[in-house]
């Protein structure tokens, strides 16, 4: 098993609100990105129009510092939230890389 702790946060904008979404999300991904033990904080778009973060953080102290103090996660709050379709649900986990090592994990 190893140590890091990948998350999954999916959401879905109100409609025609995606292309801003990106914008704003745009920079403060960029801050995460510097945040200590982030070693993937990705954004995707699906075909029906939702989101998803894929999220990989070292160990489970550098997820939780995130969750608990980073500075992105107040912005989101005020200035995400009131373009999204209900509120964003996350799913966070152990990563379990299988078979091949760079294939079986993210």
């Amino acid at each position: 098993m190893s140590d890091s702790v990948v998350a999954v946060v999916t959401f879905r904008p109100l409609p025609g609100r995606g292309p801003e979404v990106v914008e704003l999300l745009a920079p403060i991904i960029a801050g995460v990105h510097e945040e200590p033990g982030c070693l993937l904080y990705a954004l995707n778009e699906a075909s029906d129009g939702s989101f998803w973060f894929v999220e990989k953080w070292a160990t489970a102290a550098d997820a939780e510092r995130h969750s608990r103090s980073s500075p992105a996660l107040p912005v989101l709050a005020e200035r995400l939230s009131p373009l999204l379709e209900g509120v964003p649900v996350i799913v966070q986990g152990v990563a379990h890389p299988l078979g091949d090592p760079v294939k079986g994990a993210l």
